[in-house]
């Protein structure tokens, strides 16, 4: 895989050791989060291999914790905000900057510090397989069952 650094802040994905399924991306400066939905341009562009893309996704610790952040009027002092990454995708043909959407639930903005890590990319291999049209679909045990009715067999 290739990456282009855009911005002299920009910094190349990486993985914390070999067995880290996703490459961690980092904020190219300090940027505000608004209340709602933001994109936030990180600054580089990829070229992933034939027959993958790239999942931009959460990370585990600030899923779980919040995200890592600063009120805009005192830098100095790190909080745990209540902010979530919304998962994106990044097709095998893109070469425009990637960014990541975050959804922030606080109701002023608040500060990412330069060099942050904000979520992952996590590459897959994809099937490209086209869907047929039929009158009917094969049947299953399961059949039309939905979300958590398979709890109650």
């Amino acid at each position: 895989m290739k990456v282009v650094l855009l911005s002299e802040g920009a910094i190349a994905p990486k993985r914390v050791n070999e067995f880290a399924a996703g490459y961690d991306l980092f904020t190219p400066k300090d940027v505000v989060v608004n209340p709602g939905r933001n994109m936030i341009p990180l600054d580089i562009a990829v070229e992933l291999d034939p027959h993958t893309q790239g999942e931009v996704r959460p990370c585990s610790g600030s899923s779980i914790n919040g995200m890592k952040g600063y009120s805009l009027q005192v830098h100095d002092t790190e909080k745990r905000l209540d902010a979530d990454v919304i998962l994106g995708t990044v097709d095998e043909d893109y070469r425009g900057v990637v960014g990541v959407i975050i959804k922030s639930f606080e109701k002023e903005p608040f500060l990412i510090k330069h060099k942050e890590k904000i979520a992952q990319l996590v590459v897959k291999k994809y099937v490209g397989t086209p869907f047929e049209i039929v009158s009917e679909l094969t049947t299953t045990d399961r059949g039309t069952k939905g979300f958590g009715q398979l709890e109650h067999q």
